[in-house]
């Protein structure tokens, strides 16, 4: 599959989440259940297209799709005590997965919470441990800004990807490996 079309689809089901909850202001307690099941179905859609690839996924996008299902799966079988501590958490849910999928795949997959699999393992555990920094960050910014969906979780989410993206190119260069896992480019002809 083209790397632009996983560029594209990357944070859809978070995207559809916040517009539909947000769409005509703060969402109610029905609006937050339509969000959640429309977007865990939209999550499950996107999980079973990237998956199967041969690079590793994202694990930004995995833990974002981990929280909508999870929400999601919370409201089809009325786990309200789960809901309920989605809602105490409020935006530090996300960043809370995010740090438990970054921790579990640092230290225990070779291509790390960056998803960097062709880049020596030392490398890719270092960036592993910028980006949980910068998640750790990112759910302090989250709890202090409780409430505010831009400043809560919308640009700490999109700081996230930015550096996520930074990360995997320092790697590629540093180590010639392709960027984002993608093969290796091959010259134009007539360049040396």
């Amino acid at each position: 599959m083209p790397k632009w079309i996983f560029a594209l689809i990357q944070f859809l089901p978070l995207s559809l989440f916040a517009t539909y909850a947000f769409w005509q202001g703060a969402p109610d307690e029905l609006r937050w259940q339509d969000a959640f099941q429309l977007a865990s179905v939209a999550a499950v859609i996107q999980l079973a297209i990237v998956l199967p690839q041969p690079r590793p996924a994202s694990r930004l996008v995995l833990s974002a799709n981990l929280y909508l299902l999870l929400g999601g799966l919370a409201f089809f079988s009325h786990q309200w005590w789960f809901l309920q501590l989605y809602d105490a958490l409020r935006e530090s849910a996300i960043f809370i997965i995010m740090l438990t999928v970054g921790v579990i795949t640092t230290l225990g997959s070779r291509a790390g919470f960056v998803a960097a699999w062709s880049a020596p393992r030392a490398p890719v555990f270092r960036a592993s441990l910028w980006l949980l920094a910068a998640t750790a960050l990112a759910l302090v910014v989250s709890i202090s800004y409780r409430g505010d969906r831009y400043l809560a979780a919308v640009y700490p989410i999109i700081a996230l990807a930015v550096l996520h993206r930074v990360l995997l190119y320092r790697l590629a260069r540093q180590h010639g490996v392709a960027d984002n896992n993608s093969p290796k480019p091959t010259p134009l002809r007539g360049a040396a």
